[in-house]
């Protein structure tokens, strides 16, 4: 309210219309297209509705998945997110402090990576100083990632159904020298969804399991493998390198990516900070992040008490770390849209009344879509920390 009562004031001193009779044809919580002849203020404009619609996409998607949580495990839904994923939380630990059983839920991490042509491109578009060749992007916090025809250093992850002894996230055929969530073709040691041939005094599996062995397995598996998988991987085999890669390198590469997108951290260039504030905005929501892969196990009872535990765990936790894993990405990017449009008045005024009262309004969207964001983040940060702190 301050920043639009400023403008209107500056614009009554210069001699021009009032801002109040001046109506803004732009709703900033929705998307935006502006042309107000400066590349920058445009951009701003336009990445502050896409902070609103982002903001309501992720809320949307969170609330959803610890409602689901919470309906499986008993407990009741919400309307706003912060209560949804307080009551998924509580039902969590709940569940896991009152299980005769030792539960533990092991999680490969959510990664996000941003396409690094794209966003040079953004750039370029708006800064026309902007020299890649002379300042190169770089991936602050994670590492450079793409096809590698020369040698690359670092992981080397191939797609489909393919020969594996390494990480695989998806289905591993063969071996795991850990926690597996899936057919044992051998001894079950944990719990077992269906028939165990021989139990241990505690009540959990130690022999041969007809269903869903959620433990570790002597024997060939068909399964979630926490671990390494030596056989094939129905998935994403990740391996680590250094020489020839006939899938996706990571690391380093001695000749130029092809496609570079930048993994599991923040892409920074060198360039007007206004032009980069509105391009981090659309890098964050269109970042590309691969669900984690979630192996819940059981040890000391049957599985049935938990059955619903693991179940709505595997089903919606990934749905709730991937919106944390982009949150994150997004608070940044939020947080250098509000130090352009703070910075933005000048160029507002120059572009005319009307862009000055979008302004205002901008920063109004913007404040509402970041305190969204925050909400949302830390609802998230709950259900995750529930399951961490009492699955193991």
């Amino acid at each position: 309210m301050k920043l639009r009562s400023s403008f209107a004031l500056a614009l009554a001193l210069a001699g021009c219309v009032s801002g109040d009779d001046v109506n803004c044809p732009h709703d900033f919580r929705g998307p935006v297209s502006t042309a107000y002849g400066d590349a920058r203020l445009d951009g701003l404009f336009e990445a502050t509705g896409r902070l609103s619609v982002g903001a309501r996409e992720l809320d949307a998607e969170v609330r959803a998945a610890c409602n689901a949580i919470a309906a499986d495990l008993g407990a009741p839904t919400a309307m706003d997110v912060a209560t949804a994923c307080e009551n998924a939380a509580n039902a969590i630990s709940s569940t896991l402090t009152n299980a005769s059983a030792t539960v533990t839920i092991e999680v490969s991490p959510a990664v996000c990576t941003i396409d690094v042509n794209a966003y040079v491109d953004c750039v370029a578009e708006c800064d026309a100083s902007f020299d890649v060749s002379a300042t190169p992007p770089r991936c602050m916090g994670g590492m450079l990632s793409g096809s590698c025809s020369g040698s690359c250093s670092g992981s080397c992850t191939v797609e489909g159904s393919v020969a594996c002894d390494a990480s695989c996230r998806g289905t591993c055929e063969g071996a795991c020298d850990a926690r597996i969530e899936g057919t044992c073709m051998g001894t079950c040691n944990g719990a077992c969804e269906g028939e165990c041939s021989a139990t241990a005094e505690d009540g959990s599996c130690m022999g041969t399991c007809s269903g869903t062995c959620r433990g570790t397995c002597e024997g060939e598996i068909s399964a979630q493998c926490s671990g390494t998988c030596e056989g094939t991987c129905e998935g994403e085999c990740r391996a680590d390198v250094s020489g020839s890669c006939e899938g996706t390198c990571t690391g380093s590469c001695d000749v130029a990516f092809e496609q570079p997108r930048c993994e599991g951290g923040e892409l920074v260039v060198e360039a007007d900070a206004d032009c980069t504030a509105s391009c981090d905005a659309d890098a964050s929501f269109e970042a590309e992040c691969t669900p984690p892969s979630i192996v819940v196990s059981i040890d000391g009872a049957s599985a049935t008490e938990l059955e619903a535990l693991a179940d709505t765990l595997e089903e919606n936790l990934p749905r709730i770390l991937t919106a944390a894993e982009k949150l994150e990405l997004v608070i940044e990017a939020g947080v250098d849209v509000a130090a352009g449009l703070g910075d933005a008045a000048g160029a507002a005024v120059d572009a005319g009344v009307q862009a000055s009262v979008c302004l205002a309004e901008a920063v109004d969207a913007q404040v509402e879509a970041a305190a969204s964001i925050q909400v949302t983040f830390e609802a998230s940060v709950e259900v995750s920390g529930s399951v961490s702190a009492s699955g193991g």
